[in-house]
């Protein structure tokens, strides 16, 4: 084999090697931050008492059901509209340290050339990427959806959309042609769920 060769099959290596390290990093972060909710559920003891109500309790006096119903709904309503907000910022965030990544090749002056060109070049499709997922989640809001999420997994997209009710297949039509138009897409590869 040539030099041209053995440098273009280590770029191609060494850029696969990055991209499973934030992989690694992600899946790594996820479950630390699983373990930390375990743990601080465990060290609740059975017969504490968590005041659930932001009202206090005055003479033993007791909150009507109706109460309890509403706050349990607006506690479902955030915890929705914090997962929708939560998993952008997450993905940004991975994204933004992929790019760091790349940046820090680019700085280097060990870096060779070629492998900046590389390292451009995957900040600039990961840039192009996250400007066609921004047009397509608000594409998408307007068409009546109150929120929307989209993740990539390599060629299969997940789109995760708040709808209060099962999508029609005329909504999920729309969803797929706008996700399949703006991201370059088979339509086999896009999958779409709907939170409530």
């Amino acid at each position: 084999m040539n030099k041209e060769k053995l440098k273009q099959i280590f770029l191609v290596g060494f850029a696969f090697l990055l991209i499973m390290v934030g992989y690694w990093n992600y899946n790594t972060d996820n479950k630390k931050n699983i373990e930390v909710s375990a743990t601080e559920v465990n060290d609740v003891n059975i017969g504490d008492v968590e005041l659930v109500n932001s009202k206090p309790v005055e003479n033993g006096d007791v909150v009507p059901n109706n109460e309890l119903d509403d706050n349990e709904e607006k506690s479902e309503e955030s915890s929705d509209t914090n997962y929708f907000e939560e998993t952008k910022i997450e993905r940004d965030r991975m994204n933004s340290e992929r790019i760091e990544i790349y940046q820090k090749i680019i700085d280097s002056d060990k870096t060779p050339e070629d492998q900046k060109a590389i390292a451009v070049q995957e900040i600039s499709n990961l840039t192009n990427k996250k400007n066609e997922i921004m047009i397509s989640e608000n594409l998408i809001k307007n068409k009546g959806f109150e929120d929307v999420v989209i993740l990539l997994n390599n060629d299969v997209i997940n789109v995760v959309v708040k709808s209060p009710t099962t999508l029609t297949k005329e909504q999920i039509s729309k969803i797929q042609n706008i996700v399949s138009r703006e991201l370059n897409a088979e339509i086999s590869n896009i999958n779409i769920t709907n939170k409530k």
